[in-house]
């Protein structure tokens, strides 16, 4: 499995301006990260960090929204491309399994990252953005859909990478009572469907 993952960050590594070319092809998520900054209550000077940031697709238009952000990502190569693109943003290369979170966030965006990850990595960074969200805040997640949890593997010209599919059950099953569920949905983009969870951390002020 190891060898798997680090198969897939290579990937990324190699391919970064490939698939940060391909990527922006499909669109910004504008939609998405105000849906989620709504659900946390539009706090006044928002502290977000966003798992898997990649070249800083999404961070041009949260950046703007939002008065602290860290994108983390694990791909050196994304990440010199996100200083590049979008200056104004604070960028570090992270895992997100072993990241340590800043503290009193109020949004975490982890936009097609999670699923690069095992139910095992994805049950502890849930425990981990939990800790670092604020109560109220929201844990926004945007993934592949299956009906059953699965591991694929896909092959292309970009590389090798490894896939991890799940649905909004098994999610909340993993995010257990320290979190409850904001918003859910599922959307269709080009032939994936795609699940879009927004999680509120449980508990008191």
């Amino acid at each position: 499995m190891e060898d798997l993952r680090q198969q897939t960050v290579d990937t990324y590594n190699r391919s970064a301006k490939e698939l940060a070319e391909y990527f922006r092809g499909i669109g910004p998520r504008v939609k998405y990260i105000d849906a989620a900054l709504e659900l946390a209550g539009n706090p006044d000077g928002p502290r977000v960090v966003e798992i898997g940031c990649g070249d800083g697709r999404d961070a041009k238009d949260i950046v703007g929204k939002v008065d602290w952000y860290l994108g983390v990502d694990i791909s050196e190569e994304l990440i010199k491309l996100a200083r590049e693109h979008v200056p104004k943003g604070n960028f570090e290369v992270a895992d997100a399994v072993t990241f340590e979170y800043p503290k009193d966030l109020d949004v975490v965006f982890a936009f097609a990252s999670l699923l690069h990850l095992d139910k095992d990595e994805v049950r502890t960074v849930l425990g981990k953005v939990n800790e670092a969200l604020r109560p109220g805040g929201i844990f926004y997640i945007s993934t592949k859909w299956d009906a059953e949890y699965s591991q694929r593997v896909k092959d292309d010209r970009f590389g090798r990478r490894a896939f991890y599919l799940y649905n909004a059950e098994i999610i909340t099953q993993l995010a257990g009572d320290d979190y409850e569920v904001a918003s859910n949905q599922r959307e269709v983009i080009g032939r994936t469907e795609w699940l879009e969870l927004a999680l509120r951390k449980t508990g008191s002020e």
